[in-house]
């Protein structure tokens, strides 16, 4: 394979018009650079050569291929014998048959006798011929460059187009165009063409990197996608190798890598980054990240390393450093130890049991830590839960990240799917952590969410105070959430549940107002009867129940409805003097003779000895 670089030793001391053509020559071949033939042909050593013009003769009398007739057409062009070029560039085309011969005549066309029509018209005919990615590339170059057809440019780049099928491919043909055409908007397109197929993070990257060619101030955008696209840590270092140069940029992609970054390598490799923008914050940073997540020796070791490289002035941080790995190394043979017990953890219990250990003789977070995260991912591989991972928060809340237990308690929250277990978790955060402040701001934060997704159903309300209640101990949370359930109940039942609730608050004047109101909500006799049950049930005194309960039956006028009052309630109450109260009051209701000895006989079964006389007790 003959190139520019390979053919230059050999032209420099080639001395005769023979050796110079056959060069020349060479430089038709795979990759074609009828450029450079021309320029080997116009070099003083051939054009001034006696013999030139028979050494053209010669291989034009006895040539078969298209190369050679166009290799002599430069020849003679370059000798100034213009009809002899055009008659060999002529024998040319008439030999043309691939598509390779047919750029090689029209190449020929425009360096002999400068036709760009009839160049362009036998490119056209070759484009259709042409189908490996080089060779197209090759002449869109002719036609853009030389012959300056940017429509017929148009059409091998779209050719080319086709062809692209990786994100790298639409880079190139973008910058291409961009570089032989001159034509930004088109590059531009093709670069977003290319976007919209490929939208890894490498691919993201190749693509905005063509664009910061291009259109620096719309390659913003391709860089963001990238940044977007970008999950995992090496994905995002991609991305960061990409932003060289772009310190805004590059900020962004090493904020989500500090994010996304898991192991002490990763975070040390990143100081290091932050070093070289001279942005030391960012450096402790990533390198306090570093020291909680040390896993090893090896990597305390790196991170004191990196400490003393570029924060030689934190002399706390540096200190306190060294006496944590001294203390590693001191402890290695216990930490041997506890990494062959890890070997063995196939268990949740077991790894938070190992997880406790690490802590109570070592006193390692980031060991605990990373015990801990095997366990979690044990628990996920069944689905999540709260009680099955509830001792995983108790274990992670022991050791102290608040960052993870908050997590964790957001996601148990999210994944409750009854009130149930929405109580249960509110009461393990308040009552369980460690942190009780923590715990109780966290219960709190659940409930007030809780509030704002609650409906019209005071039963809703009135399970939220009881929860505050319980949880946080704030009787005035749960005063106001009862009273919103007392907006919203409509029947004795919530009524008199909501007073009860108010009692136990101490709110005696309220719940009475909560009682009156369930009284008021009775309109039947069956209605009272109902309210005094659930009041003997919320276990309010039946001398309370017997003073409701008058109420309650002085609002009924129907006589049916008397009586099924004074029969339930007295059957509650079995308190003969509010039960002869009672039929006394309604016995004016019962006019006809069966009614008269309905009511008797119902008032005979629950008087007894007053109805009968002394020595008769009520059943």
């Amino acid at each position: 394979m003959a190139t520019r670089e390979t053919l230059e030793p050999r032209v420099t001391g080639a001395a005769s018009a023979e050796d110079l053509y056959t060069l020349a020559r060479e430089a038709f071949d795979a990759p074609a650079d009828i450029g450079y033939a021309q320029e080997i042909l116009s070099r003083p050593e051939f054009t001034g050569a006696s013999d030139a013009k028979s050494v053209l003769d010669d291989v034009v009398g006895g040539a078969m291929f298209t190369s050679d007739f166009v290799c002599c057409a430069l020849g003679y062009k370059a000798l100034g014998l213009g009809g002899d070029a055009e008659n060999a560039l002529g024998q040319g085309a008439d030999f043309a048959m691939s598509g390779e011969e047919k750029v090689a005549v029209g190449f020929g066309q425009v360096l002999v006798s400068g036709d760009a029509a009839a160049a362009a018209k036998t490119l056209s005919g070759a484009l259709k011929e042409i189908s490996t990615t080089e060779e197209l590339y090759g002449l869109a170059k002719v036609v853009a460059c030389d012959i300056k057809d940017a429509a017929l440019a148009g059409q091998i780049y779209e050719k080319i187009k086709g062809k692209c099928g990786r994100a790298a491919d639409f880079a190139r043909l973008a910058k291409t165009i961009a570089a032989d055409l001159g034509d930004k908007a088109q590059a531009t397109a093709i670069v977003n063409e290319g976007a919209a197929k490929y939208s890894s993070a490498g691919d993201m990257i190749t693509l905005s990197g063509a664009m910061a060619e291009i259109d620096p101030a719309a390659a913003g955008a391709l860089y963001d996608k990238a940044l977007e696209s970008a999950k995992d840590f090496n994905a995002l270092m991609q991305v960061l190798a990409a932003a060289e140069g772009n310190a805004t940029f590059a900020t962004a992609v090493l904020t989500k890598a500090g994010e996304t970054a898991s192991s002490a390598a990763d975070l040390i490799k990143l100081a290091d980054v932050y070093a070289g923008l001279g942005d030391s914050a960012g450096v402790a940073d990533m390198l306090t990240k570093a020291e909680e997540g040390v896993a090893n020796l090896d990597e305390m070791r790196k991170v004191v390393e990196a400490a003393n490289k570029h924060l030689a002035s934190d002399t706390a941080r540096v200190g306190r450093l060294a006496e944590k790995l001294a203390k590693r190394e001191a402890n290695q043979a216990k930490y041997v130890e506890i990494q062959n017990e890890e070997a063995k953890c196939k268990t949740v219990k077991q790894f938070i049991g190992l997880a406790d250990r690490v802590m109570a003789e070592l006193d390692d977070a980031a060991y605990a830590g990373k015990l801990l995260g095997g366990a979690e991912d044990s628990l996920r591989a069944s689905g999540f839960h709260f009680s099955r991972f509830k001792p995983l928060i108790l274990a992670v809340d022991r050791l102290g990240d608040k960052d993870w237990l908050g997590k964790l308690l957001d996601e148990s929250i999210a994944s409750a799917a009854d009130f149930v277990w929405f109580r249960e978790i509110v009461l393990t955060a308040a009552r369980e952590l460690k942190d009780a402040a923590f715990g109780k701001a966290r219960a709190k934060a659940a409930i007030d969410a809780r509030v704002g997704q609650s409906g019209d159903n005071p039963y809703d309300w009135t399970k939220l105070a009881e929860l505050a209640q319980a949880a946080l101990g704030d009787a005035a949370m749960a005063s106001n959430l009862l009273a919103e359930a007392g907006k919203r109940a409509k029947d004795h039942f919530a009524l008199a549940q909501i007073g009860k609730l108010f009692a136990k608050l101490g709110d005696d004047s309220t719940a009475k107002a909560m009682y009156a109101k369930a009284v008021d909500a009775c309109a039947s006799g069956e209605a009272c009867v109902q309210l005094a049950s659930r009041l003997s049930n919320l276990e309010i005194a039946k001398s309370e129940i017997a003073v409701l309960m008058d109420g309650c039956g002085a609002k009924l006028s129907a006589a049916g409805d008397q009586l099924r009052w004074a029969e339930g309630v007295s059957d509650l109450l079995l308190d003969p003097d509010w039960a002869a109260k009672a039929y006394a009051g309604i016995a004016a209701s019962f006019t006809d003779e069966v009614a008269r000895k309905r009511l008797e006989r119902s008032r005979q079964m629950r008087t007894g000895y007053r109805f009968f006389g002394p020595g008769v007790k009520a059943h």
